[in-house]
């Protein structure tokens, strides 16, 4: 065996973790004084800091020696920031006796060696079966008190880049079923009140489209895979195992496939495509449904996410892996194709912004619209939002048209609605575009999504125009997701070119965020690439205590600004190591130029520092910066554009920060120049 001294070096830092897996009076952790009974209430369990993906939080654990516990968050170390009182625990945890581990080459073959088994543990890789994620471990723990002894051990390791307890954290089935009647029709498919707000799916099904030799997996806590309407659809292979199928995912899942022409029920917006259905659950547990059979499943379905309640959540780093690695190397290499609901917050103070599993720029975030074209009252804003689509108005109000679809053991609603309802309606428009070209990557189906879009609602406020001249709207995103108008371009649409990225890198900062103040600091930083953009990234690190009190918002050189996060009530410090924001409103737009960051904290108290910010930009590269019409080549077609862009004051073309006469001769001298 080859290097032995450091294998064996290597095993005795293992067994050194080992050893430390029964805490000390230093430790964070705090073992469990006693195991409450079936019957016992939060304030009789037992409070452990258990590390997780954010740090060391303390919860209220019921079963401390159990495999899995529920918990409750603690928050009462909050109660001198609020007069003494201590806050409500925050409820909807599950903790699992699993600890969830980032390691390097050399802790990873710590782990693989297995020494950690000598204390009950049990490690393997992470990831879906057959499809394990690089760098992460998964060590099976008898407890969840040994758990984060573990874990908390791993983490003083410097071979390990992360080790956390898998939590599964509160989350929320973005839909409600209201008691209301609705109309038993699919509006939503075919509208025969208001022709135009649809889906558009007659010139699709009659093209031939259908989701034939598509895959759509309905990831949640499962449906009725005996549901008549959708047995026939379901992939057995495709699947994992779940028990649970409540009527949530039995409607998702009919809105997508539901059998056609059977003489039951209704039809799915794909109704040739399978179904499969995959499960929610720990961070662990959904980093492996979204590994899960990428070579089987093309369209991942997600009609779920975290509370919509205004509070920014980080998403774990084996989520975001799995996530990454889907795109990476599903559907051979073109990328599966995630679709998310934006969200059902938006008659409070929730944004897509805040939900780092919709905001994800590998994702499509589909928000609502309701029967007239309204934007539905409870559809999240946000620069994240890429489209919307159908579903009902207002989750609790009586007269609202609902969405019809499968329900129960055998049975359908016309109730049912929320971005549950939407999102699935768009990862059926999906798999129609996939029949229609199986060639297209996951970057394709999103720029033939965004340039086919129907601007809905036109003479609502939000709508304007970025500096591509593509409609936009942080209430609609790009508009209305059109089936017809997708599937038709899909067939003709040539594959976009290698992504190409440019990175400021971190830019570190350190004032002060004036406190109550709403004019706050202003950043800029001058982009030189000759790129034209898919989605662009905001990394804002900031030690606010009250995260929720800061107002960013990202300018781009044509003048179009994105709104990332609004003052509201979220009192975390979620900035802290790093949050990334991500914006839809920029896509098509040439990223060079002059780009202003502004932070302002709209409520008293609490003043912190800007700490750093960082500008990652996605995209395809234009190899020669005066082709500015974009379409590759040099001609008088492209002063003209240029002029266009000059007189709307968004042509830095010399990177001066300024839209001024010395463009015009920087940006000429580049045409009669030519290009490398």
């Amino acid at each position: 065996m080859k290097n032995r001294p450091q294998f064996y070096a290597l095993f005795g830092a293992a067994v050194l973790i080992l050893g430390s897996t029964a805490a000390s009076a230093d430790d964070t952790v705090v073992p469990p004084s006693k195991a409450p009974s079936a019957h016992a209430s939060p304030a009789a369990w037992t409070l452990l800091h258990i590390p997780t993906h954010l740090g060391m939080e303390p919860f209220l654990v019921e079963q401390p020696d159990g495999a899995a516990s529920k918990a409750t968050r603690d928050r009462s170390d909050e109660a001198i920031f609020n007069g003494g009182f201590a806050p409500e625990p925050v409820t909807g945890y599950e903790l699992a006796a699993r600890v969830v581990v980032h390691a390097d080459d050399g802790g990873a073959l710590a782990l693989a060696a297995g020494v950690l088994t000598g204390n009950a543990a049990k490690v393997g890789p992470a990831g879906a079966p057959g499809n394990p994620l690089r760098g992460f471990w998964l060590v099976e723990c008898a407890s969840i008190a040994q758990a984060a002894s573990v874990a908390a051990a791993l983490r003083t390791r410097p071979e390990i880049i992360e080790a956390y307890v898998d939590v599964q954290q509160p989350f929320a089935l973005r839909n409600t079923l209201p008691t209301d009647p609705g109309f038993a029709s699919q509006w939503s498919l075919h509208n025969t009140t208001i022709a135009a707000n649809d889906a558009n799916l007659m010139p699709a099904w009659k093209a031939g489209f259908t989701g034939q030799n598509v895959i759509v997996a309905i990831v949640e806590q499962g449906w009725n895979i005996t549901h008549p309407d959708l047995a026939a659809k379901f992939s057995t292979d495709a699947s994992q195992v779940i028990a649970f199928s409540p009527d949530h995912g039995t409607s998702v899942a009919g809105i997508v496939g539901m059998i056609a022409d059977n003489g039951i029920g209704g039809a799915g917006a794909a109704y040739g495509a399978g179904l499969s259905r995959l499960s929610i659950g720990t961070s662990a547990i959904n980093a492996a449904a979204f590994g899960f059979r990428n070579d089987l499943n093309f369209v991942k379905n997600n009609s779920w996410g975290p509370p919509d309640n205004g509070v920014a959540r980080k998403l774990t780093s084996v989520e975001a892996a799995a996530i990454e690695d889907a795109i990476a190397n599903g559907r051979g290499g073109m990328g599966t194709i995630f679709v998310w609901a934006a969200g059902n917050g938006g008659t409070g103070v929730d944004r897509v912004d805040y939900d780092q599993y919709a905001s994800n720029r590998r994702t499509v975030a589909v928000g609502a619209i309701d029967s007239q074209d309204r934007r539905s009252l409870y559809s999240e804003p946000g620069a994240s939002l890429m489209l919307v689509a159908q579903s009902d108005y207002d989750l609790n109000s009586s007269g609202d048209v609902g969405v019809y679809s499968s329900s129960g053991v055998s049975g359908y609603t016309s109730t049912f609605g929320g971005s549950s309802a939407s999102s699935p309606l768009g990862s059926g428009v999906v798999a129609l575009l996939l029949e229609a070209n199986p060639a297209l990557t996951w970057r394709d189906v999103q720029h033939v999504l965004i340039r086919t879009a129907r601007k809905c609602k036109p003479d609502d406020a939000s709508w304007g125009f970025n500096g591509a001249g593509l409609n936009t709207s942080e209430q609609f995103g790009f508009g209305a997701i059109d089936a017809g108008a997708a599937v038709t371009l899909a067939q003709t649409w040539p594959p976009v070119a290698a992504e190409f990225v440019y990175d400021t890198g971190i830019i570190a900062d350190g004032a002060t965020i004036p406190d109550n103040n709403p004019i706050g600091l202003t950043r800029t930083v001058i982009v030189p690439a000759s790129m034209r953009i898919e989605s662009v990234e905001l990394v804002l690190t900031s030690s606010h205590t009250r995260c929720g009190h800061l107002r960013v918002s990202l300018e781009g050189p044509s003048g179009v600004e994105s709104l990332v996060a609004a003052t509201r009530s979220d009192n975390a410090n979620t900035y802290s190591t790093g949050y990334t924001f991500t914006s839809r409103r920029h896509f098509g737009e040439r990223a060079m130029g002059s780009w202003t960051l502004r932070v302002s904290d709209g409520t008293l108290n609490f003043e912190a520092p800007l700490n750093s910010w960082q500008l990652r930009f996605y995209g395809t590269e234009v190899a020669c910066p005066c082709d500015w019409d974009g379409d590759g080549d040099r001609d008088i077609p492209d002063i003209f554009a240029f002029l266009g862009s000059w007189f709307a004051g968004q042509a830095d073309s010399d990177l001066s920060g300024e839209n001024g006469v010395p463009d015009i001769f920087a940006y000429l001298g580049c045409w009669f120049g030519g290009c490398p």
